[in-house]
């Protein structure tokens, strides 16, 4: 449900290795406009002042607002800092930005001043990794692989072509080893000349996809989103809804470099979903482990190696609607 707030106090928390660097003096024009607005204006610039703020509360006030200057890494980690239902406002400062993309989020001072006058308040799902928050996805794997290369060789600002050596890398070392998932209360997805290949999933006599207690698959590529965004806007999983109470799950079942390029491949118009070895599921607990050392990664930072245990978070997060 959409409400509108009226907005007295704005804090604004700054992520300094966010991105490329680029734009970061919108911060300081948004400052200006918000005092000179009549808005109280706190700059927050590290997670110790963050929680120095916040205090024991609960809650925030509903005149208080919360702007992430960052990427989706520095949202989700701000958003799970913050008390439930505090007003959250992206401004875009981070290398793929795909949360602000897809709600349409400008990192223009004017155009954030505009949401925190406004902006009415939505709320959406987010998700649980290990006890760590994300708002887009979490995903293991190669592309894990690649994001745990750039983050040991990180020296401050990057974007997208920094990761060419990282990408490199994995490219010549990493395995594609299996990834085991469990899912609770999870619907498969796929066609239902698919189920049942590789999962416990079945069909009911109508054919309609039927909810299983616990569902199991194997993989080498394994994704859950949130949000239907990825990096690159590469289409992975088209269908994801923020405000549906599900992850959808994605399984891309081969393993090898020559697979990956056959899946990427066939991503324009959706004919990866066609794949017989692609497998869809909406679930709201999930658990990935593997015989081997597998990384993940929660909305573009590396978070760790399997297992994982990942939940849904039905509107978890409030954020203020943008206004431009």
């Amino acid at each position: 449900m959409d409400s509108k707030r009226k907005i007295r106090e704005v804090w604004i928390f700054t992520s300094p290795k966010a991105g490329s660097g680029a734009g970061r003096g919108e911060i300081l024009r948004l400052i200006e406009l918000c005092r000179a607005g009549g808005l109280t204006c706190r700059r927050i610039d590290n997670l110790v002042e963050l929680a120095e703020r916040v205090g024991e509360a609960d809650s925030l006030p509903d005149d208080v607002a919360v702007v992430g200057a960052g990427g989706d890494g520095t949202l989700a980690l701000l958003a799970g800092k913050l008390p439930p239902g505090s007003a959250l406002i992206p401004m875009p400062m981070g290398t793929e930005n795909l949360l602000a993309r897809y709600y349409r989020y400008s990192r223009r001072a004017e155009d954030v001043l505009a949401t925190i006058r406004q902006g009415d308040a939505m709320r959406v799902d987010a998700g649980r990794a290990n006890g760590r928050l994300f708002l887009v996805m979490v995903t293991a794997g190669f592309d894990a692989e690649v994001v745990r290369a750039m983050h040991l060789t990180r020296r401050g600002h990057i974007n997208r072509f920094s990761y060419a050596g990282p990408l490199w890398r994995a490219i010549r070392r990493y395995a594609f080893p299996v990834i085991d998932a469990e899912m609770e209360q999870a619907m498969p997805v796929s066609a239902p000349e698919k189920i049942g290949v590789g999962t416990k999933g079945r069909t009911t006599s109508s054919g309609a996809l039927e909810r299983k207690q616990t569902v199991r698959t194997s993989g080498c590529w394994m994704m859950a989103f949130n949000l239907p965004c990825y990096a690159a806007s590469l289409p992975i999983e088209p269908e994801a809804n923020g405000n549906d109470g599900q992850l959808d799950l994605i399984n891309l079942a081969y393993g090898s470099v020559i697979a990956g390029l056959r899946y990427l491949m066939a991503l324009p118009g959706g004919r990866h979903l066609k794949r017989s070895d692609v497998f869809r599921y909406q679930a709201t607990k999930i658990i990935w482990s593997s015989l081997s050392r597998v990384p993940y990664q929660v909305d573009g930072d590396y978070a760790g190696r399997l297992p994982v245990q990942i939940e849904v978070l039905p509107d978890h997060v409030t954020l203020l609607r943008a206004a431009n």
